[in-house]
């Protein structure tokens, strides 16, 4: 994390949105079971 200072050699955030991530788990990892455990408010 980055929170005081940003050093490029130790600093690795990856930024998605939460949709794409349930959207790959559901469709393409077989995992649908994780997401029908999950409570998902709209």
């Amino acid at each position: 994390m980055s929170d005081i200072m940003y050093d490029p050699a130790q600093c690795r955030n990856i930024t998605l949105d939460i949709r794409y991530v349930l959207f790959i788990i559901d469709k393409f990892a077989g995992a649908k079971n994780l997401v029908d455990e999950m409570v998902i408010s709209k």
